[in-house]
């Protein structure tokens, strides 16, 4: 069983269900080195909490808001919904944490500047009502959550990285 307060764990940035977990060919981070990128995106359903959380210590390097319509959050349309992209610069490589806004919610807050540091689990935003945050999972990490998983903000593991994986440095 892992240990979700090992410091060497992603952890979930948002409360849910895990809806979807893709492979993109081209990297959603911009001038990324990786030919792939991997996403996993959380629907928080309306009696989710909707805090928004830091998956790991990093650097806030990026905040993106982006226009966009107000479909349901759980549906594949809501990739065009209005969003707000948090880029976090850590040791293992950059990792987006993208707000989208669900059908009931016209409102996102980021609650972190760029150039801010922000410590694992630290609070950097919030979405209100049926929402849906996408994380990129840094390479070299494993994935260990699978859809229909929930998942719990602060608390589950959703990656750990390998021992190959660029800033892991735990000795063994």
């Amino acid at each position: 069983m892992t240990n979700p307060n090992d410091k060497y764990y992603m952890l979930s940035p948002a409360s849910g269900k895990v809806i979807r977990i893709q492979t993109f060919k081209k990297s959603l981070i911009k001038n990324a080195t990786q030919e792939e990128s991997r996403t996993i995106s959380i629907f928080m359903h309306l009696h989710n909490v909707h805090i928004t959380a830091a998956p790991l210590d990093g650097v806030v390097k990026r905040i993106t808001p982006e226009k966009g319509s107000f479909k349901p959050a759980f549906i594949r349309n809501a990739d065009f919904n209005t969003r707000n992209t948090i880029e976090l610069m850590t040791k293992y490589g950059d990792v987006k944490i993208v707000q989208i806004a669900g059908f009931f919610t016209r409102k996102i807050k980021c609650e972190v500047n760029e150039g801010q540091s922000v410590a694992k689990t630290e609070r950097i935003g919030k979405i209100c009502f049926g929402s849906r945050v996408d994380v990129s999972i840094p390479e070299g990490f494993e994935i260990r959550v699978k859809e229909g998983d929930k998942v719990k903000c602060r608390k589950t593991a959703i990656a750990s990285p390998c021992a190959t994986s660029p800033g892991y440095t735990r000795a063994i």
